[in-house]
């Protein structure tokens, strides 16, 4: 008898300890929010957050992320209905707040324009882009400005060109095969299959002479002011994830190839750029949101790198 309570009593300890246990396990994993990102199109600017995905970083901070392609004309206002909670759109965006969108950017991931000017066989030199039609994504978006900022530093004007609104790269990519337009502004693996079927690359990210970010972390102010906790655990992940592909070359090359169907060499060629373009701090500075809105709003009416600034230094970064 004295035998049997010794077994039940250690049966009821065991049981005990799964019980505090296991309610622990899952209840963290019940506890996951879901939280809506949206990005614009398929592109190298999108790996920081495929790793903070597939590498576990948004679950880490207690998130279940789903990202979302989305027009990037219609991100900002799906960010102030609560369609979606965050946006990494950042051109299109930036052109809402200073409209008057009530969003804010926290954290700046890629901050210089990885894009290259991409033209028919054709057309030899930048002169010959005169009266001729540049496929963009959407109007005044990320890759217009990128591609006025390429024409700019060869000399040329912008006005010269007629912009036509066709979508994401694989579209813009195919309306240059097709003729439709002359000039696509876009960006690695795409320049390189353009450049291997004999279409012509006239400028690239070395012509920007101006800080041009192509992708950040943009919330409504509602949000940041009711669900700090929420955008701090967002930018923790994205800073996490950045420090991820600066130091993890190896690991990072098969997501791109995955993502985009890159073969190796163009996604170390890819994986070169991008981290020639990362902010490593998640910031620009002053003078270069000045530079972007062309002082028609000021930083802190564009920006709120409070969360951010608090989330480097719980993770130690710089």
């Amino acid at each position: 008898m004295e035998w049997w309570c010794h077994v039940v009593a250690r049966i009821m300890c065991v049981s005990l300890v799964s019980f505090f246990l296991l309610p622990v396990h899952y209840g963290a994993a019940a506890q996951l929010t879901k939280v809506r990102i949206s990005y614009s199109s398929r592109s190298n600017s999108n790996t920081p957050f495929l790793i903070a995905l597939n590498k576990g970083f948004f679950a880490e901070e207690g998130m279940d992320v789903e990202l979302i392609q989305v027009n990037p004309r219609l991100a900002a206002t799906a960010v102030i209905n609560g369609d979606l909670d965050l946006t990494t759109t950042f051109g299109t965006t930036l052109r809402g707040i200073i409209s008057g969108f009530p969003v804010k950017f926290v954290a700046v991931s890629v901050k210089k324009s990885e894009h290259f000017l991409a033209v028919r066989p054709e057309i030899k030199e930048i002169r010959d882009l005169n009266g001729k039609k540049l496929g963009v994504a959407t109007l005044f978006g990320s890759d217009q400005r990128a591609a006025e900022e390429m024409l700019k530093g060869k000399g040329f004007s912008p006005t010269m060109m007629k912009p036509i609104a066709l979508g994401e790269s694989p579209v813009r990519a195919q309306a240059l095969r097709a003729g439709l337009v002359d000039a696509i502004s876009i960006t690695s693996p795409f320049d390189l299959s353009l450049k291997s079927e004999g279409f012509r690359l006239l400028a690239g990210p070395q012509d920007v002479q101006i800080a041009l970010p192509t992708s950040g972390l943009a919330v409504s102010n509602r949000t940041l002011q009711q669900n700090p906790q929420m955008v701090k655990r967002s930018v923790r992940a994205l800073l996490k994830a950045h420090r991820f592909v600066f130091e993890n070359r190896k690991e990072v090359l098969p997501e791109m190839i995955r993502y985009l169907d890159q073969t190796p060499a163009v996604a170390e060629r890819s994986y070169d750029l991008l981290v020639g373009s990362l902010s490593r701090n998640g910031e620009i500075t002053d003078q270069e949101w000045d530079a972007l809105t062309e002082k028609k709003k000021s930083p802190d009416e564009v920006r709120d790198f409070t969360i951010l600034r608090e989330a480097r230094k719980e993770l130690k970064i710089q």
